[in-house]
Order: structure tokens, then sequence, then C-alpha cells
């Protein structure tokens, strides 16, 4: 008997598990960057420096880098600041905000070059993190004060962010990413569940009451809409149900949280009428650094250096940006940083025409609306020194520059024609003079002998589809019909404002008290001239009928009480304000170390109707057209 040996067979070698598993831990450090960014944020440089790390370890071991052409362009900003840092007036701030920008870039090249299923993860960890701040920053109000017809308002919503503005920089980076996952929702319930989530989502930016990120956000929504016409019908609804929000708070002259947003609102037409806004000042200071430095600018965070100079105008509060996206890279990276901002707006315009022609994901379709509503908010405020949003922003712009080949949208098939042969025309002629063809029914729908149905028959009456638009327009004309209605039986009141300074001196002029403190005796002075049972007893010594109401507040860091009366009459708020002027003054006299001044009386012809009925209507109609598109909208959908 032969027996046979058999060799083992040398063992296979094990192949690397490490590069395997590349992508999955750039995942993972991706969600652990996301979700503890706002809340610690010196978290994200050593989080991004893992994540480059990792991605460079993954183009080592696939000898491929690939880079979406908006990565491309977005390489030229850290190129670009680069540059600036020999130059730079504050050289070790600069080179760190130039390293934490190449870090941002890394993160974003990490990021694209994940699978959809990744890159779907890191998303959804970002709607998550959105909502929890969102949430905790409505927890964590404080008490709304508004100063200065809305100009300033104190106690805003910021979240663990460090300013209001910073909050709402990130909903407008991330609401649109939470709109576009939700048209992936196939149920009634998932729009539900969508729908309650974004409650805290809306609130947060109503109460940051952040009016770039306002602006922002409403272009980010309609450049998403632009990219997924499918959730027209749900924003035009969404945007009309809140305009009549609003109206119906204004027709009902809310007070509380809802007045201080409403008067944010009245000073959109007035941006700069907070008296602590010196947004000119600064643009001119930033125009005058890129005069004097034009190819190379300040460096990264080099204008609040530059702004501390004992001759600057700002040197008591030196800005951290100049309030303006182009400004910044202008004063800050010079013409090389500007031709770099240039290079990458060109490349993301041109990837948001792509979009817009072509089948888009909401997985990028989200990230290119909130980069573009980010655009907007840039051209009134910069809040992105922030790391957190840096990190967003970075991370984006990774989802946007994926999926760069698109197909496009797909084309109706066309059928080929089938002329009919003499026999069919001739069967056709017969079955319109009441003969039919053997072997046919009368319901066939190929009975005429041309492989088409009767185009008058049932079936084409069933294919017809039904009119959209005669409920919506009827909808439209009742709900116009009853706000005519009640803009009739609207009342108006007038509002009258007087303007009393305070100040502290002795015959010989000296100061008497400390700043501080006549700051202190006009906030006790605005407390006084407000009080329901003071105002109530000098209207009565005018005669004046019992319902007018006054508010009176300290501009900021002054001592001025500015006293505001609403009355049925233009005539009545002039006299009941100059009164409580004249009451300040009466006070004053008995007080030996303050002295008041009536700055500006009222004047009867220069007060202000409320509510205005023109804006009221022109809130009205556009809610009742958005609400009737939507409507018409989804009825041609069914």
């Amino acid at each position: 008997m032969t027996v046979h040996v058999v060799a083992p067979a040398p063992p296979t070698p094990a192949s690397p598990a490490l590069p395997l598993a590349l992508p999955g831990l750039m995942t993972g450090a991706l969600v652990l960057l996301v979700l503890g960014a706002p809340w610690v944020p010196g978290l994200v440089l050593p989080s991004s420096l893992v994540v480059a790390t990792l991605w460079g370890l993954h183009v080592i071991d696939t000898r491929r880098l690939a880079l979406p052409p908006l990565l491309v362009a977005a390489a030229a900003v850290p190129v670009a600041q680069a540059l600036t840092l020999p130059t730079a007036v504050d050289p070790v701030r600069s080179a760190v905000l130039t390293v934490a920008t190449a870090l941002g870039w890394a993160s974003a090249a990490a990021f694209a070059s994940l699978t959809d299923r990744q890159r779907a993860t890191v998303l959804i960890a970002l709607i998550a993190s959105l909502l929890v701040v969102c949430a905790s920053s409505i927890t964590g109000l404080g008490r709304l004060n508004s100063l200065a017809g809305g100009s300033v308002v104190d106690g805003r919503a910021q979240g663990p962010f460090a300013q209001p503005n910073e909050l709402g920089a990130y909903v407008v980076f991330l609401l649109p990413v939470c709109v576009a996952a939700a048209s992936c929702a196939r149920r009634h319930t998932g729009w539900l569940l969508v729908g309650v989530s974004a409650l805290p989502v809306l609130g947060a930016l109503a109460l940051s009451l952040s009016r770039g990120a306002w602006a922002g956000a409403a272009a980010a929504m309609a450049v998403l809409v632009l990219l997924l016409p499918r959730i027209a019908p749900a924003i035009l609804i969404a945007v009309g149900a809140m305009t009549t929000l609003v109206l119906g708070l204004a027709l009902l002259d809310a007070t509380g949280p809802a007045g201080v947003v409403l008067a944010r609102i009245g000073s959109l037409d007035d941006p700069s009428g907070s008296p602590d806004d010196h947004r000119p000042q600064i643009w001119g200071l930033a125009l005058g650094a890129a005069r004097e430095r034009p190819f190379l600018g300040l460096g990264p965070g080099g204008l609040e250096t530059w702004a501390s100079r004992a001759d600057s105008p700002l040197a008591l509060e030196p800005p951290l940006h100049a309030h303006n996206l182009v400004l910044t890279v202008l004063c800050e990276s010079g013409a090389v940083g500007l031709l770099a901002l240039v290079a990458v707006v060109a490349v993301l315009a041109r990837r948001l025409w792509s979009a817009a022609t072509h089948h888009t994901s909401w997985l990028v379709a989200g990230p290119l609306a909130g980069l573009s509503g980010a655009a907007v908010h840039g051209i009134i405020d910069v809040p992105w020194r922030n790391p957190a949003l840096t990190a967003t922003a970075w991370l984006l712009a990774g989802a946007a520059a994926a999926h760069m080949d698109q197909p496009l949208r797909a084309q109706p098939e066309r059928h080929p024609v089938n002329h009919p042969t003499s026999r069919e025309r001739e069967a056709t002629r017969r079955s319109r003079h009441g003969f039919r063809p053997s072997g046919t029914r009368i319901d066939d729908p190929g009975d005429h002998g041309d492989g088409l149905g009767p185009a008058d028959g049932p079936g084409a009456r069933r294919g017809r589809r039904r009119r959209a638009w005669p409920q919506p327009a009827l909808l439209a004309l009742i709900l116009t019909g009853g706000l005519l209605a009640g803009l009739q039986f609207l009342p108006s009141q007038h509002e009258a404002t007087s303007v009393v300074g305070l100040r502290s001196e002795t015959a010989d002029g000296a100061a008497t008290i400390a700043p501080d403190e006549i700051k202190l005796i006009a906030q006790q002075y605005s407390v006084a001239l407000s009080d329901e049972a003071a105002v109530d007893r000098v209207s009565d010594e005018l005669g004046l009928p019992p319902g007018s109401t006054t508010e009176a507040s300290v501009d900021p860091e002054t001592t001025t009480v500015r006293i505001s009366v609403r009355s049925d009459t233009a005539q009545e708020a002039a006299q009941l304000a100059n009164r409580l002027s004249k009451s300040a003054d009466e006070r004053a006299e008995r007080d030996p170390q303050v002295v008041a001044t009536t700055l500006s009386p009222a004047s009867a012809e220069h007060t202000t109707v409320t509510p205005s009925r023109p804006l009221l209507f022109a809130c009205g109609l556009s809610a009742i057209l958005v609400l009737s598109a939507g409507l018409w909208l989804m009825r041609r959908q069914r």
C-alpha cells in the first residue's frame, strides 16, 4: 500500500486589517469631532489632526489622491494664508489660524473620500448635534430686553457658543442638511417626526435674533428648493405658516419674547440703528489696512492687532473681523487671498449649477445649500472664528465636493411610432361607423386597429388630470377678503418719543458721583417713568382717557432715557410723553446731584402709527399667496 504524503500548503499572508479599517476610523473620528466641537472647542484641532493623519495613511495605502475640483480650489485658502506669515502683524496667531485652516481642509478631503453610507453617518451626527445645541439654547434662554427699537437686545439665545450670532451661523449651516435629510422620509410619520424636531431649530434661530442668520437661512432654503424641487410644497407651506404666525403676533401686539422678536424684525430696515454698532468704522478700518498692505494683508487674525494701535478709533474695542467676508479676506490675506476666495466661489457656483441640472442626493444638496446660506450671511457678519463653526464649514465643503459626476435627469423614453396599415385604417373607419372587427372586444384598448384607445373614450377621460387651481384660488380669495375685513376693524395707535439726558455736576461743573452710579440712576429713572400707576396719575392730570402705554429705556452705555408713549391719537401720545419728560426734570430738581435735560421733545407731527396697515396687508397677502401656491403644488403632485 502506497502512502501519499501531502505537504501542507504555505500559509496565506494575512491582509493588513488597518488599511481596510481606515475609512471606518475616519468616520468615527469625524463623528466625535462634530458631536463635541460645540461644547469643547479645544477638541477641534486635535480631532482634525487625527482625521488628517488617518486620511494621509489612507492615501499612502491606496496610492490614490483624487480631489474634487471644489477641494482643489479650496486648497488655495491655506496656501494664501501661509504666504502672509512672513509679513503678518501677529505671526503667532496667524500661524495657529493657518494650521487650523490646513487641518480643516484635510478633514474636508477625508470626508469627501468616504462612502455614501459613511458620509450619511457623519451628516446625521451633525443633525443630532444641531438638535441638542438648539434645545439647550432655548432651555437656557435669559430674560429678553429690547432697546433702541429692537436694534439692541439683551438675553439672546446663544447656547454653548460665545455669542448669539454664532448660534445663528450654526443653524444656517445645518438647517438645510436637516430638511434635505427629511426629504427622504417615505411615510407621514417620518415627516411628522422631522417637523417636531425642527421646532427647537427654528426656535433657536428666531431667539438668536441674528438678522444676518435670518437672511442666510432664507437664502439657504431657497437654494435647497432649487436643488430638491420635490420639497417645494412643504417649504412654501412652512413659510406661509410662519408668516401668518408673525402677522398674528403683530396684530395682537404681542409682548414678551414674541414682542422682542417682532421688534427685531422691525429693525431690519435700519440694521445700523444700534448705538453700539460700529460696522461703518470697522469697514473703513479694513479698507485702510487693505490699502496699506494690498498684496499679502495683515495675516490671519491680524485685524484685531491692527485696530489696537494707539491712533485707531477702535483701540478700546478692537474687532475680531471686518463684519464682511470679502473685506475680512482682503485685509487679512490681501489680493492673494481674494483670488483664492474668487476661485472657491466660482467653483462652488459651478457645482451649484451642476447639482441643479442633475439628479442630486440629499448628501450633496443639504451641504451646498448650507454653504450658500453662509455666503449670504458673510455679507453681514463673519462669526466663524469659533473652531466648531470652522470645522462645520469645512465638512460641508467636503460633502458638497463629493459626487461630482451625477447622471443627468432621465430623459423621457421615446416609443417608436407604428403607422397603421391600410387594413388597420379600414378597421378604424368601420369602427367609427358602428362596425367592429371580429375577434375584438368593445373595451379593448386597441379595438380601433391603431393600437391606441379612443381620444374621447372613457379611458381618456379617466386619464385626464383634474384641475388643481380652483380650490387654492378660492381659498386665496376668501382669505384675502377676511384679511381686508380684519384690517378695517384693527385699532391703530400712535407712538411718540421724548428723550431725556441725565448728568451729574455741581455749580463749578465738577463731577460729584461716578459714571457707573449715574448710569444706575438713569436705570432707576426709566423704571419710575414706566410705572403704570405714575402714568395713570399723569394721564388723569392731563385729562387723557386711560389705555395709553409707556415704555422708558436707557440707551446702552449712556445716561439717555427714551420715553415712548402709545395712545389712540398723536396729540395724546405727544402730550403724555412731554409731560413724563417734564416729571423727570421735576424729579431731578429735588436731587442736587442730578441734572435732567430734555434733549428731544415729542411732536404730534412726527409720531409712528402702529401697526402699519400697508405692511400688515403686504405680509398677510404674502402668506396667503405662499399657502395657496403650496396647496396648488401638493394637488398637482397627486
